[in-house]
């Protein structure tokens, strides 16, 4: 617990009435300091000054992707916890709260627009692949109904398998190496209510993350694109705990061309070779797209 005066500083903090509704737009997501004066109709600097205060008291974290600054709420410790429940406290009806939150749709969509207008080849891909709302319901029958815990999505672009996946997740993370497309995901998959996820720049052959953190992991046509999926798979092992489940969805075509194999054959070899164990590897067909689907697990046994 904190002590008497940091307590009473970070009350102090929350109790500004600007900075109580932005704290309030951060329980949607992701947000830059640009956004978040467009919704309440305040000057960039003195927004900034708000955030820096609360940055100090440790209620909100800040992280920059090239040349964009953003910040969230805290996920965890003292700070954080005390905010959530001040913000429960207020009526989610509050109509000061609630203009401001018809004032972010636009902005988010707004992003999306900027975001889809320097990244329009991952959004013909991910709108040819999942538009099928057949193929959607397929994968989640194939990934079951047990909680997915603390998720993440490798090679995210544009977010699509964390729209199909967070809602089963306690605590999202769509990772990518590219920020455009992270600027792209964080629109579609916040802008589809899942504020529960949050994203991170990284390299899928050094993920920034310790091991043993994740419950599950995701890949979304990617290993039949990599130069090195044995390595991404062995770091996916890596930071997923004993027990922990990886999903792969990849296109069936390009698995094949990679090696001249039978792609159920191939990518079963790759998840046996990183010491995961197999429990189901099928096709998925829906519409136009030939997919194959894996689900494997991490045992206790070191690779």
């Amino acid at each position: 617990m904190a002590d008497f005066e940091q307590t009473v500083e970070l009350l102090r903090a929350l109790g500004e009435p600007t900075r109580c509704r932005l704290l309030a737009l951060f329980r949607h997501g992701e947000l830059t300091v640009g956004e978040i004066a467009a919704v309440v109709g305040q000057s960039q600097p003195r927004i900034s000054r708000h955030l820096k205060l609360l940055s100090g008291v440790g209620v909100l974290e800040r992280f920059q992707e090239e040349q964009r600054v953003y910040y969230r709420l805290a996920a965890s410790g003292d700070e954080g916890n005390l905010t959530r429940y001040v913000l429960d406290q207020i009526a989610q009806a509050d109509p000061v709260l609630d203009r401001d939150l018809r004032h972010l749709a636009p902005v988010l969509k707004l992003r999306v627009r900027d975001a889809e207008a320097k990244w329009e080849d991952v959004r013909r891909s991910a709108e040819s692949t999942y538009a099928d709302a057949q193929l959607v319901r397929r994968v989640l029958n194939e990934v079951g109904s047990e909680t997915l815990g603390n998720l993440l999505d490798i090679g995210t672009g544009s977010g699509n398998m964390l729209r199909i996946l967070a809602p089963r997740a306690r605590q999202a993370t769509g990772m990518d190496i590219s920020a455009q497309a992270l600027r792209l995901a964080r629109s579609n998959v916040h802008g589809s209510g899942l504020s529960h996820c949050t994203f991170k720049r990284g390299d899928m052959y050094d993920l920034p993350f310790a091991a043993g953190s994740f419950d599950a992991v995701s890949f979304d046509h990617l290993l039949s694109t990599a130069e090195r999926p044995i390595v991404a798979l062995r770091e996916a092992r890596r930071v997923l705990r004993r027990g922990g489940r990886l999903i792969v969805v990849d296109d069936s075509r390009r698995l094949s061309i990679a090696a001249d194999t039978e792609p159920q054959s191939l990518l079963q070899s790759w998840l046996t070779r990183v010491g995961l164990q197999c429990e189901k590897i099928k096709p998925i067909r829906g519409g136009q797209s030939q997919l194959v689907f894996a689900l494997a697990r991490r045992g206790a046994a070191p690779a």
